[in-house]
């Protein structure tokens, strides 16, 4: 093995191929009528196929590079960052409900990881918390926790 991107594409292959070989046991169905297995048999085609074309790209590369040369250059305060607030999401998410927590956490990390102004960030928190408000709740009609507001 040339790298460690080959080295894991075959992992996911693997994993992916398991995926298919056991999916089948739950029965595919047809299109028309899926069965319990469909989902996870194309979910694991997915990650198989995506797995052999970084196998087959890596193939022509020359450059072997290690692993700590992989997270060497990495910005850690904005990764601790975007993990303290979705820890934080999910303490308070029953509490303050959906829709006004994603968009304080959107908000949050709009202004903190990028630098724009308060009139995009605003606008920007407000339609992605509206935008999945609208696709999980109006169009899934997924439970979500409305919080202390009661929406």
């Amino acid at each position: 093995m040339k790298n460690n991107d080959q080295r894991s594409s075959l992992v996911w292959l693997a994993i992916g191929a398991a995926i298919v070989l056991y999916s089948t046991r739950y029965g595919l169905g047809t299109l028309s009528s899926p069965g319990p297995g469909f989902v996870p048999f194309l979910s694991g085609l997915a990650i198989a196929g995506l797995a052999l074309v970084v196998f087959l790209q890596q193939l022509g590369e020359g450059r072997q590079e290690s692993l700590k040369s992989l997270w060497r250059q990495k910005n850690w305060g904005s990764m601790l960052k975007v993990m303290g607030a979705l820890v934080l999401y999910t303490l308070f998410l029953k509490t303050l409900g959906f829709l006004l927590l994603t968009f304080l956490v959107m908000l949050y990390l709009f202004r903190a990881m990028e630098s724009m102004s308060w009139k995009k960030v605003l606008a920007s928190a407000f339609l992605t918390a509206v935008g999945a408000y609208a696709i999980f709740d109006l169009w899934l009609g997924a439970q979500l926790p409305q919080g202390i507001l009661g929406f």
